[in-house]
């Protein structure tokens, strides 16, 4: 067992990426820490390392400031009809693009999809053991409507507004 693991992580670390393994409290340390710094990161947490992480980050204070809400029961059946992808507790804050148009937690899945292909989507979707947390994102949300790159709330090139979080997945910015 351990030598195909070390096989796979072999093959993660060949494609230059970093692979960590500390105890449970050493990496909640290090994910808060790589949030509270700004800077961009994408770990896959255990389960529990997840509940820790997401327990500190939505506080309660941060539920009130925060835009993220539930999407809807249409939404979720209009995700998996068009996109192929099935949703269960998935929540985005959504953002009006000039023209007119919201990018909603749709936009956000289908532009994974173009970005990533609808395997690693799913992927995402499917983990059992483990959470991906993208600290401080660097995606670039594009309107579906007009093409135009999205900007924040008070007009800045960054996204910090766009939060999303789902079983498998969430952003924390």
């Amino acid at each position: 067992m351990y030598e195909s693991m070390l096989t796979h992580i072999d093959a993660v670390a060949c494609s230059g990426k970093v692979i960590i393994s500390a105890n449970d409290s050493t990496v909640v340390e290090i994910v808060k820490e790589t949030i509270n710094s700004g800077k961009s990161a994408s770990f896959y947490l255990t389960n529990d390392q997840a509940k820790a992480v997401k327990a500190w980050y939505w506080s309660p204070e941060r539920m009130k400031t925060s835009k993220i809400q539930p999407i809807s029961n249409d939404k979720k059946a209009r995700i998996k009809d068009e996109l192929g992808i099935e949703v269960h507790s998935f929540r985005f804050s959504p953002i009006q693009c000039e023209c007119g148009h919201i990018y909603g937690g749709f936009e956000f899945l289908q532009q994974g999809i173009r970005d990533h292909g609808v395997n690693s989507v799913r992927g995402v979707f499917n983990l059992k053991n483990s959470m991906f947390l993208q600290a401080n994102p660097t995606l670039v949300a594009i309107c579906t409507n007009c093409d135009q790159k999205l900007t924040s709330r008070d007009g800045g090139p960054d996204l910090g507004d766009l939060e999303y979080d789902c079983g498998q997945f969430w952003d924390a910015a």
